[in-house]
């Protein structure tokens, strides 16, 4: 027997009718008038092949098949109703998921935060984040598995956005017993000679250092590439090398037996902000947080500035 192919309007109208037991009633809850709402009452019952409603001029009762086709359908229809108001709820950016990559200096010190100022408003987002360099950041917001990035303005392709957030100092750091405790402030060149403990090739301290290094001419002997922020503390507490790190990295450091001095040079900072793919249709909850953080007022961490709100976005090859 073939299956009735009947519509939602028809279900809805067939409910409305039982729940309120008359016609009249019922097209008003439709938004309906009543001789539509007969004509789709008598369609299903003529796909149906059966009556649903006795009809009297007094009196509306739902038939033995009536009432077996709303125990059958109510269900359905309930269901329905719940999995679009979790759409709804998904379309508004009240749930969902963000799905986010971020350096680990940003992940740990200004994504809690801003992820806190969200929630109280969409609370049932939830966030999935992966940390990274800036070459794992750039690889997951390429493959899919992160729709925004929190990284350096780079070398990013061409295809992609910046959205500015913080512009960090760079600093010299080195073991307390390092000339560099005598001085105030740094130039690139005081680098030369030095042994510097590198973070690896990928980083987007590892890119910006080699370009200044390489720009001047700053002969420095590279013996190190450490891949975390605590195998550099360990090898600088060791006296092996110096570093040059940007104000977010120091904040896992205990710097009490360090040098640590700002680089004053060109070129001495680190512009961090959001990355995502231009062009891109995000997930709403996606596109929320981004709003949200667009908008957000900052309270930069120590040795950084923070961009105003309503930042503008850049495209991939702007100047840092």
């Amino acid at each position: 027997m073939p299956i009735p192919d009947l519509t939602l309007q028809q279900l809805r109208a067939v409910q409305a009718v039982a729940a309120s037991g008359s016609f009249t009633k019922a097209a008003a809850v439709e938004h309906i008038s009543q001789s539509v709402l007969s004509r789709r009452i008598k369609e299903v019952e003529r796909l149906l092949r059966v009556r649903l409603f006795d009809r009297t001029t007094r009196q509306l009762d739902t038939t033995a098949a009536g009432q077996a086709f709303l125990l059958m359908t109510g269900t359905v229809l309930d269901d329905l109703d719940t999995q679009l108001q979790r759409f709804m709820s998904y379309v508004a950016a009240q749930s969902g998921t963000v799905a986010l990559a971020a350096l680990p200096s940003l992940a740990a010190v200004v994504l809690p935060d801003m992820i806190r100022g969200f929630m109280p408003d969409h609370s049932e987002v939830t966030f999935e984040i992966r940390d990274g360099d800036a070459a794992e950041v750039l690889g997951h917001l390429g493959s899919g598995t992160a729709e925004l990035g929190l990284s350096a303005n780079g070398d990013l392709p061409h295809d992609f956005c910046f959205m500015p957030l913080l512009r960090e100092q760079f600093y010299g750091v080195a073991h307390h017993s390092h000339r560099w405790s005598m001085q105030g402030s740094l130039s690139w060149s005081d680098f030369g000679g030095e042994t510097v403990v590198a973070t690896p090739p990928g980083t987007s301290i590892r890119a910006m250092t080699d370009a200044v290094f390489g720009e001047h001419s700053i002969p420095v002997s590279r013996h190190f590439n450490a891949p975390s922020v605590a195998a550099i503390g360990g090898l600088l507490r060791a006296g092996v090398g110096v570093a040059a790190l940007p104000a977010l990295e120091l904040q896992g450091f205990g710097l009490d037996d360090l040098v640590v001095v700002p680089v004053k040079s060109p070129n001495a900072t680190r512009v961090t902000g959001v990355v995502y793919r231009g062009g891109q249709d995000l997930s709403p909850a996606a596109a929320g947080f981004l709003d949200f953080v667009r908008a957000a007022e900052i309270d930069p961490p120590r040795g950084c500035l923070a961009f105003s709100a309503k930042r503008p976005t850049w495209p991939a090859a702007h100047p840092m």
